[in-house]
Order: structure tokens, then sequence, then C-alpha cells
């Protein structure tokens, strides 16, 4: 792999794990394009993936030095703070079976342009139907345990090529009732394990590859991280505004392509 398709590869992963279109679903057809057998591997994927958890951990760097302080003291003035650790643990389970389950199939989905392709029709679906949610005041900004397992199980399902994560676990809040900033921050914050516990599954194929190819995964993490950064305030913008059905129709138009690609 060159420099130059690392770092391409990288400011992509960052811009469409928060943006709801799918990183892993560019990933799987950016390696097909390119004609490369990395590319779109899944501890290259994994790798770049750490990039947009740093993202996260900076732009949220308030929130979690809050729950930080929930998970570390016992005064009544954290109660929130330790809720609030309690949902995103009980939502991560799901996602930490799938991912221990169905590891060996995942790796041969993500050589798939047919399966992100299926997994874009899904996203653009998943999209579209927020313009279906009834008109009226943003939602209570708490998840009881029930919403929380319900947000995890999407997650876990967007476990597969061209499912957004973000995008899945986003429109789940929002249908659960919580508001929409609210909805996005949990599920952005809800990424931090669920990438967490990829990296850990995938480190010792991350370490071959860090050793063989140093710079090219540095700047392919280091791009993600910074292009992360800028799609989540573009994000945090768009779920505040309601303005999702553009990500929907971009959705259709790729998954359609890759859908195309994939049968011929």
């Amino acid at each position: 792999m060159t420099l130059l398709e690392a770092a391409l590869l990288g400011i992509v992963q960052g811009i469409t794990e928060f943006l709801p279109i799918s990183s892993s679903g560019h990933l799987v057809i950016g390696r097909h394009l390119l004609g490369s057998d990395l590319v779109g591997s899944l501890a290259f994927d994994v790798a770049l993936h750490c990039g947009t958890m740093a993202a996260v951990m900076v732009y949220f760097r308030a929130d979690l030095a809050r729950l930080l302080r929930a998970a570390l003291t016992t005064g009544d003035e954290h109660r929130e703070g330790r809720r609030e650790l309690a949902m995103l643990a009980l939502a991560t389970v799901p996602i930490a079976v799938a991912g221990l389950l169905f590891a060996e199939p995942l790796t041969v989905a993500f050589q798939s342009p047919l399966m992100a392709g299926c997994g874009l029709l899904v996203s653009a679906a998943l999209l579209a139907s927020t313009r279906l949610l009834p008109p009226g005041p943003d939602g209570n900004g708490r998840l009881g345990p029930r919403q929380a397992v319900i947000v995890g199980l999407v997650q876990a399902l967007a476990i597969m090529p061209g499912i957004s994560r973000s995008g899945a676990t986003i429109v789940a809040g929002l249908w659960l009732g919580l508001g929409r900033a609210p909805a996005a921050r949990f599920a952005f914050l809800l990424a931090l394990p669920a990438i967490a516990g990829a990296t850990l599954l995938e480190l010792s194929a991350i370490s071959t590859l860090a050793t063989s190819l140093a710079p090219s995964l540095a700047a392919g993490v280091g791009l993600a991280a910074l292009s992360g950064m800028a799609a989540i305030a573009v994000m945090m913008r768009a779920v505040e505004g309601g303005r999702l059905l553009p990500f929907a129709l971009y959705c259709l138009v790729l998954g359609t392509a890759a859908l195309v690609v994939g049968v011929g």
C-alpha cells in the first residue's frame, strides 16, 4: 500500500465513520476499486477506527471527564453520570457478543461489495425513516435499560459492512424518544467501547501491519482522527437540524452502484 492510498482511506474513514454513510461500506468498495488485498482488510479497517476513536475522545472530552469523575466517586452529584455509564455498558453488550460469535463470517463479509451495497440500502431506509417521526417537542434526553438494549441491538446489526453504525444508533435513539443532540451524543460515545473491543480482537494483526507499514498506517490513522473531528461537528448540526434525508439519498445511490459492481 502506498502512503497516498493510506492517507486517502484515512480521510474517507474519518468522514464516513461519523456521517451516517458507513465507513465500512466505503472501505470495502475502496478496496475493490483500488485492487489491494490490504485495503478493506479487517485489521487495516480497525486500525483506522483507532483514529476515529481519538476524534470522539477529543470532541467529547468534557463528557468523558464528567463520566470518569462519576465512575471514580460515590457522591449524589454524580448519580446521573453513573446512570449514563450503566446505559452505555448495557448498550455495548450486544455488539460484544456479535463480534465474538461472528468474527469469521465478518472477515468474509468485509471482502464483498455486494454485502456493502445491501448494507448501504439498509442505511438509506433507516435514515429515511426519520421523516416519519411524529412532529412535536424534542425527546427527554434519557434512555432507560430497555431502550439502551434496543440501541445496542441496532449497533450490533451495524457490524455488517454498509450499515452505518452512527446512523443506525442515532435513528434508534430518535425513535425511542431521545432528543436529537442527546441521541447523537450517546451514539458517538457508544462507539468508544465498540472500537476498543474490535481493536483488542485485531491487536495482533494490527501490530504486524504497524511493523511492516508504519508510515502508511500512521498517515491513515492520523488523518482519520482529523477528518473525524470535522465530521462529528457536521453531523451534530445535521441531527439537531433534522437534515438526515440527504445522507439517505447518498446511501441509496452508492448502495445501488455497489450492488451493480458486486453482481457484475
